[in-house]
């Protein structure tokens, strides 16, 4: 969740700003040629992906967000900043299940046929409430936005799959540590994210072979609307940039990550240290996966 601070790392070097491997201009994790698709990719973290995508070179960036006017300011702003970009917006809710239906098919039909990167940057926070006194409306808002407006979206995203097309598709899930740490008053959001993340991880599984990455992240604590919602303020920690998760989307999106599909890994982690372990990830199918800790089938 964007506003928590923890310390540990997998790598041994952390970061908590923008670092010349995930430099985005770099042609190791080029975006040319492809289409990028973000949920609320009008504000906050979503707007900063947008922006690391486009200096990536991407084609074509679409924003999906309800705010048509917030929209119109965002992909202005893109499009004037990074003028070889196509910048494209579409007013819709995750919960309104046809509406993203009929979206991306226009976004086949008039700006590209193949949607080649999908970010899920949109997501609801309840307010913060103890688990047990957690309203029930509140956790309905969250699994109608969290869990069921994104698997419908990433069943429209994968209607024409990668391997029909001959085109690699990637899903970046922007999720949250509240998803595999319990966190106060965080119920919702955590067990939302969470429901949504594992879900992924049996699509990845499903679709093994048949041209699908799937990349869930933390992006760092970065300082949004919400983490101002849970009564945090510039004060409360450390800050990470927020240009860090930004750039973390592109280098994970691009083919030196690929070893990393079906993982669960931090924005704040060292990609080099990353790549040095693509071995001890490569041989061990758990390692950094949401699952129980220890051996299951000790004492058999």
């Amino acid at each position: 969740m964007p506003g928590l601070n923890f310390q540990g790392s997998f790598t041994k070097v952390s970061h908590k700003g923008p670092y010349d491997a995930i430099d985005p201009t770099q042609p190791a994790v080029s975006a040319a040629g492809k289409t990028v698709l973000i949920t609320a990719g009008h504000t906050g973290i979503g707007f900063v992906i947008a922006q690391n995508f486009a200096a990536a070179g991407a084609s074509h960036i679409v924003l999906l967000a309800r705010r048509v006017e917030v929209l119109e300011k965002s992909a202005k702003e893109l499009s004037t900043t990074f003028p070889n970009t196509k910048i494209h917006y579409f007013a819709a809710s995750l919960t309104d299940h046809a509406k993203i239906k009929d979206t991306l098919a226009r976004i086949r039909s008039e700006i590209s046929p193949n949607i080649d990167v999908l970010v899920t940057s949109a997501a609801y926070a309840a307010p913060p409430a103890a688990a047990i006194d957690l309203p029930q409306e509140e956790l309905k808002s969250s699994f109608d936005t969290n869990v069921f407006g994104n698997i419908n979206l990433v069943r429209e995203f994968l209607a024409g799959s990668g391997e029909s097309s001959g085109r690699e598709k990637v899903i970046l899930d922007l999720s949250t540590v509240a998803a595999h740490i319990p966190l106060p008053t965080m119920a919702a959001y955590g067990v939302s994210k969470l429901t949504f993340t594992q879900w992924l991880a049996h699509v990845q599984q499903d679709m093994a072979g048949k041209g699908l990455r799937v990349h869930s992240f933390h992006p760092g604590s970065i300082f949004t609307d919400a983490a101002k919602g849970f009564g945090m303020t510039e004060d409360s920690i450390p800050w990470d940039d927020i240009q860090l998760p930004g750039r973390f989307a592109v280098w994970l999106a691009s083919g030196d990550a690929a070893f990393l599909k079906g993982r669960f890994v931090w924005a704040t982690w060292d990609v080099r240290e990353l790549v040095e372990r693509k071995g001890e990830l490569e041989s061990d199918t758990e390692l950094l996966t949401i699952g129980l800790q220890g051996n299951p089938s000790a004492g058999q």
